[in-house]
């Protein structure tokens, strides 16, 4: 079963040129959570409060990885073996849910199996943008999560360009809060209330040999900066 950093090395290899260096590839960065949006409302995507409350930073040390990665954000807490850190997931929240599933909705809850967490901005035709190359903000970017439930892995993404067959979701806005020597390092994430449907994701599973198989839509709301140290 490949992993979401796998699926988007293959992709960029057969696709995609991108503008960033080598060297800045699998550049370590801190992400910080938050479990409320700008406006002090909770979020359904949220931290472990780690060493505080109301948000919580994850860095590149003990099984977590925090990185920028050929432009795109990956957040594993898989990575090298098991970790205590854990995210706050909600992927049963229904906009239009699965109906007689094959396998079960997950609950809202901690989770730490599987975790990778994306973040990933687009032009025009589907091509990916470097999020060092966002200047001011984007609109046509994305979030996504892989997660595991009683022995099942899922996804749940929102973004404009989806990873199997599924209806079309809301988007996020990658805002860019510094900018230093011609390239962002300061990034805050964030569903856009402009797209239709705003603030909604789609859920798969993984099912036999690893192919992503559609389940049901539902909400997901979310507040994640990014720093390049």
């Amino acid at each position: 079963m490949k992993t979401m950093r796998q699926l988007l090395t293959i992709l960029l290899t057969a696709c995609v040129v991108l503008t960033i260096p080598s060297t800045a590839r699998g550049q370590n960065v801190t992400t910080i959570v938050h479990d409320t949006d700008s406006a002090g409302a909770q979020t359904q995507m949220g931290s472990d409060d780690y060493r505080g409350s109301g948000q919580a930073s994850y860095t590149t040390i003990n099984s977590v990885v925090s990185d920028i990665y050929n432009g795109v954000l990956f957040l594993d807490l898989f990575y090298k073996g098991q970790t205590l850190r854990t995210l706050y997931i909600t992927p049963n929240d229904p906009y239009a849910p699965a109906q007689n599933p094959p396998v079960p909705i997950p609950p809202a809850g901690y989770y730490r199996q599987y975790v990778e967490l994306t973040i990933s901005c687009y032009d025009a035709t589907g091509n990916i943008v470097p999020l060092q190359n966002i200047l001011t903000l984007s609109g046509n970017c994305g979030l996504g999560v892989d997660f595991g439930y009683n022995g099942v892995k899922y996804k749940l993404v929102m973004r404009p360009v989806l990873p199997a067959a599924g209806p079309v979701t809301g988007l996020a806005i990658v805002s860019c809060n510094v900018v230093s020597n011609g390239q962002c390092v300061n990034w805050t994430t964030t569903p856009s209330a402009n797209s239709n449907p705003a603030n909604v994701a789609n859920l798969y599973y993984y099912a036999k040999g690893g192919k992503l198989t559609y389940l049901g839509q539902y909400y997901n709301t979310y507040r994640i900066d990014v720093t390049n140290p």
